[in-house]
C-alpha cells in the first residue's frame, strides 16, 4: 500500500509557482513595495488583506513594483494562494510586511522615495546582478539602496548567507572536495536505502541524471514513510558528513582566500555602488540591524572551521584579531521535511544530496 500511495503521489503531483519558503520571504518583500508604491498605510492583518485584494491584477502602477511582467504574475499568484495558507502563518507573515512598511515610510519622511521594487527574480536597471538585496528603494534624487530583509524573534539570528554546501564548495575554490564528500554519502547514506542498488551506484547517484534523481527520491519517501527512525538516523549522518567535509575544506584556506570569501558571500554591509542595509522584523516593528562582521573582516588573522558536537545542524569559524576573538555561527541542514503529501521535487533532507543549505546567522562571542 506504501508503493501505491507513493505512485498515486508522483501521478498527482501539481507544479506550484512557490513554495512555503518562498511564500514567507515574497510576503514581507512584497507586500510593503505595493503598500507604499500605492501609498498606502495598513494598520492591521485585515486591513492589509482587504487593500491586497482590491489590487486585481496589479497591472497599475505595475512598473513601480515590478522588474517584468512574469515577476507581477507572481505577484497576482501569491496574492490568490492567501486564502490558502494557513491563518497564523499569514498573520504572522503580513504582521512583519507592516513593520516593513512603516520603516520604509520612517525612511521617506526624510528623504523622499520615489518608487519600491521587488527583487524576486531579477535585479531592477542599475542594481548589480549579484547584489543581495530584497527590494530596493529609489529615491526622487535619483540614489538607490537594496534592502536585505529578515524576519524572527527578538534573540533569533536570521540567516545573512543563505546558499548551499556544493554551491560554496565551488566558491571557496573547493569543488575537488565533494567526489570524496560524495563518496563517503553513498557508504554511510545512500546505499542504505532499501533497493537502491536497483535504480543507481556509487558513481552515478549524483550525476543529475532526472530518471536516476526521481527514483531515488521514489525509493526513499517509501522508505521514510516505512521507517522514519531510521530515516532520520541516515539524515543526521548526511548532515554530519557535509559538515565534516566543509569545515576540512574551508581550513586548507589561506586567510586572504577566507577573507575573499566572506566578503564576497555573506551579504556584509560593505561599501559599494549601491548600498546594502539588513531590517529585521519582529511582530509589527522593523528596524536596521548593524553589521560586526563587515568592520571585523578586515583585522582577521586567524581562522577555524569546527563542529557544534551538541548539536545536529550547527558549526562554528572562529576568528581572531588583535584585540579580540570571535565565532561565526554556522548551519549546514535541509530546509525542508519528507512528507507524503508534498511534491516530490520538494521533499528536503537526503533528497538534497549535496545541496542542503549552508548558512551564517551572525557573529557570536567565543
Amino acid at each position: 500500500p506504501h508503493v501505491d500511495r507513493v505512485q498515486n503521489l508522483l501521478i498527482t503531483e501539481a507544479k506550484n509557482p512557490m513554495d512555503v519558503t518562498t511564500d514567507n520571504a515574497s510576503i514581507t518583500e512584497l507586500f510593503p513595495a505595493l503598500a507604499f508604491n500605492h501609498k498606502f498605510r495598513p494598520s492591521s492583518v485585515e486591513d492589509f488583506k482587504k487593500f491586497l485584494y482590491k489590487l486585481g491584477d496589479l497591472k497599475r502602477g505595475s512598473k513601480k513594483t515590478f522588474v517584468n511582467d512574469s515577476n507581477r504574475q507572481a505577484g497576482v499568484a501569491l496574492i490568490n494562494k492567501l486564502p490558502t495558507m494557513q491563518d497564523r502563518f499569514v498573520k504572522s507573515k503580513i504582521e512583519n510586511a507592516i513593520g516593513i512598511t512603516n520603516y520604509l515610510y520612517d525612511i521617506d519622511s526624510d528623504k523622499k522615495i520615489k518608487n519600491v521594487i521587488w527583487g524576486y527574480r531579477e535585479k531592477p536597471s542599475g542594481i548589480p546582478k549579484s547584489h543581495a538585496g530584497d527590494i530596493f528603494v529609489f529615491f526622487q534624487n535619483r540614489e538607490k539602496i537594496g534592502i536585505s530583509l529578515k524576519a524572527g524573534t527578538k534573540i533569533s539570528k536570521e540567516p545573512l548567507l543563505n546558499s548551499y554546501v556544493k554551491t560554496q564548495l565551488g566558491y571557496i575554490g573547493k569543488s575537488d572536495a565533494l567526489k570524496p564528500m560524495e563518496d563517503e554519502l553513498w557508504d554511510a547514506v545512500y546505499s542504505k536505502i532499501p533497493n537502491i542498488e536497483t535504480v543507481a551506484t556509487k558513481n552515478n547517484y549524483t550525476s543529475g541524471d532526472r530518471k536516476i534523481t526521481k527514483n531515488i527520491r521514489e525509493l526513499y519517501l517509501q522508505f521514510h514513510i516505512e521507517n522514519e527512525t531510521q530515516s532520520n538516523e541516515l539524515y543526521t549522518k548526511m548532515v554530519l558528513i557535509q559538515r565534516q567535509h566543509f569545515c576540512k575544506a574551508l581550513n586548507t584556506l589561506k586567510i586572504k582566500e577566507f577573507k575573499d570569501w566572506v566578503f564576497e558571500h555573506f551579504n556584509l554591509q560593505k561599501p559599494q555602488a549601491v548600498p546594502l542595509i539588513l531590517v529585521k522584523a519582529v511582530g509589527t516593528t522593523a528596524e536596521q540591524k548593524g553589521d560586526d562582521l563587515a568592520s571585523l573582516l578586515p583585522l582577521v588573522t586567524r581562522f577555524h572551521a569546527y563542529l557544534n558536537n551538541s548539536s545536529v545542524q550547527e558549526w562554528f569559524i572562529d576568528i581572531d584579531t588583535p584585540d579580540e576573538q570571535k565565532k561565526l555561527k554556522m548551519t549546514i541542514r535541509s530546509d525542508a521535511g519528507v512528507r507524503e503529501d508534498k511534491k516530490l521535487s520538494t521533499i528536503g533532507r537526503l533528497a538534497k544530496f549535496s545541496m542542503l543549505k549552508l548558512q551564517y546567522s551572525g557573529v557570536l562571542d567565543r
